[in-house]
């Protein structure tokens, strides 16, 4: 038992603080970051690949992997890492799984957050990842990819990076108001509030307003395409909450989706079964894509 005061529904700050704290749940962690590293190489080494630029900032690059067939569906992945840098760039690791299906994959890089050595914040985040939306709606017939249908597919914070698009109101930017097709949010949060009572608001700065424009469960009335949530078994209860809140609240306004529990999977073991096609997770993904 504990004195300490409840910071944020049960739990005290330290318990908020290591409930965003994933390497605590994950001990395997840098094993399965050093092999994920490996698996990029062997990706570039085997596959088609190159980079485009899809806005004027130096990160605003997509890396395509196409795959033969013409005309084919594009799946849109955003990486994760607590919004912060990524400098080993090893986000490809299961292109192989996508580009088999007769989809192109497409990984996106964007600025991230690293306040001491930059000024980006996430509203910088959201308005880059919006471009590269904008940029494969007008530009995917370049490289065999259909415009009309575009997937998105996000990963911890790069889930919640991907439900803001998901809750994005496509009109006047540039693209259709259905520009994206489906999307699969993992392991991912959908209100910021107990983030920025975390330990991450050391790097975390928003306004109110920006709180709450971020936080996709807020505005659900703007989801235009079917969403499944996934999340694993052995993740923080805090994102196993998130996952379930966000599927909870999107079977209740009566939107097409679906919860995926990645059982047996802590929060970077359930990303890495998109190596495996025949995996629920992949399953789940390809099955809207290719539909």
């Amino acid at each position: 038992m504990t004195d300490d005061p409840k910071v944020y529904l049960d739990y005290t700050q330290k318990e908020l603080d290591d409930a965003y704290e994933q390497t605590i749940w994950a001990p395997n962690f840098e094993a399965l970051s050093a092999d994920s590293k490996k698996r990029c190489v062997a990706m570039r080494q085997r596959l088609k690949h190159s980079e485009v630029s899809y806005g004027p900032g130096a990160e605003e690059t997509l890396e395509i992997m196409p795959t033969d067939k013409a005309n084919a569906p594009v799946l849109l992945f955003v990486h994760g890492g607590r919004w912060r840098p990524q400098p080993d760039n090893a986000f490809v690791y299961f292109a192989d799984t996508v580009v088999s299906a007769g989809v192109h994959f497409v990984a996106a890089r964007f600025s991230t957050l690293d306040p001491a050595t930059r000024p980006t914040r996430m509203p910088d985040m959201v308005a880059e990842l919006r471009r590269a939306v904008v940029w494969l709606s007008g530009n995917a017939p370049g490289f065999g990819g259909d415009p009309q249908r575009i997937h998105l597919l996000g990963h911890s914070s790069g889930a919640h990076l991907s439900s803001v698009l998901l809750t994005t109101d496509w009109t006047g930017m540039g693209a259709p108001a259905d520009v994206l097709k489906s999307g699969t949010c993992v392991s991912g949060m959908y209100d910021l509030r107990p983030v920025l009572l975390s330990a991450r608001s050391s790097y975390v700065k928003l306004s109110p307003d920006e709180e709450d424009a971020f936080s996709a469960m807020r505005h659900l009335d703007r989801v235009a395409c079917p969403i499944t949530v996934a999340y694993g078994s052995k993740e923080s209860p805090e994102f196993k909450r998130h996952g379930k809140s966000f599927a909870d609240a999107l079977k209740a306004k009566g939107l097409a989706s679906r919860e995926l529990v990645l059982e047996g999977s802590n929060h970077f073991e359930g990303i890495r079964t998109m190596m495996d096609a025949g995996s629920p997770l992949a399953h789940a993904v390809l099955s809207r894509v290719t539909s």
